[in-house]
């Protein structure tokens, strides 16, 4: 057990560092003019993190108790979030209170106050802050949108979510634009990179979400590829090329997926010098 501990550390550069290295990096980081730069350079020290279910909470007595941060651990959505905080900070210190920013939509940091749903609450609520940009429009105009229907009287009896029954959900329709698979393999040349890639699913009464994992775009040597925590067999965070991603994100059958959104990472400092 201590072999393998030793060997998931060594995978993940990240978990390694003290708050001082960290901060060593951050300096550094801080000097890429172009934030996808900044996403690219941090992002690439979770390659090898585990994926850990629930990694982030609270850290107190509500419904999930786990720290508010952790760098040796990331589900898909923490994963993105870290990334996003730490590309934006000038400090480990100021990288946990942008993590909070982006997680929470106002105080107290509570599971109340956590934005749960992608299209109803985290990504309208980033974009607000200024962290993020909806790309899809830029990228076509006539771009379909998928609609999240959020009433409690029907998500609150699901198994999987019955966990969100005392956060502050709102109620109503909540779109996403999304380019097709088709479509985002035709105009992939257009997306900048560092954007946040959200897999968007069929709708299906008897799991209500339709976003359902997300990850960054990146540039390397052979092309676009994709960085994210995945739950699958490799169950870490890895580099994935993006015709491949898609090509498997178009395999599934139970649960289909129809396109793709996308996130544009924003150079956030004005938010980030009011966060303290």
């Amino acid at each position: 057990m201590i072999a393998i501990a030793l060997a998931l550390l060594a995978a993940a550069p990240i978990a390694q560092l003290s708050d001082a290295q960290l901060d060593q990096k951050l300096a550094g980081v801080q000097k890429m003019l172009v934030v996808g730069d900044r996403i690219d350079a941090v992002s690439s020290l979770f390659v090898g993190t585990p994926y850990v279910e629930f990694p982030l909470g609270e850290g107190g007595d509500g419904p999930e108790p786990q720290a508010r941060w952790r760098l040796d651990g990331v589900d898909c959505q923490t994963f993105v979030e870290t990334v996003l905080s730490l590309a934006n900070a000038k400090s480990t210190a100021h990288a946990k209170a942008l993590l909070d920013d982006i997680r929470y939509s106002k105080p107290p940091l509570s599971f109340a106050h956590r934005n749960h749903f992608t299209e109803a609450q985290w990504l309208p609520a980033n974009i607000e802050k200024g962290y993020l940009r909806d790309e899809v429009p830029s990228i076509d105009g006539r771009a379909p949108a998928a609609d999240l229907h959020l009433a409690r009287a029907k998500w609150s009896k699901l198994p999987g979510l019955a966990r969100l029954a005392s956060a502050d959900i709102p109620e109503g329709k909540f779109p996403i634009r999304y380019l097709t698979p088709a479509q985002l393999k035709k105009r992939a040349s257009s997306i900048e990179i560092g954007s946040v890639i959200l897999v968007v699913r069929e709708d299906d009464p008897k799991r209500i979400v339709r976003t359902s994992h997300m990850g960054f775009v990146l540039r390397g040597p052979r092309g676009l590829f994709v960085r994210h925590a995945t739950s699958g067999a490799e169950h870490k965070v890895i580099d994935e090329p993006l015709d491949d991603y898609l090509t498997r994100m178009d395999s599934f059958k139970k649960w289909r997926v129809i396109g793709f959104g996308l996130a544009m990472p924003l150079d956030a400092k004005v938010r980030a010098g009011q966060v303290q």
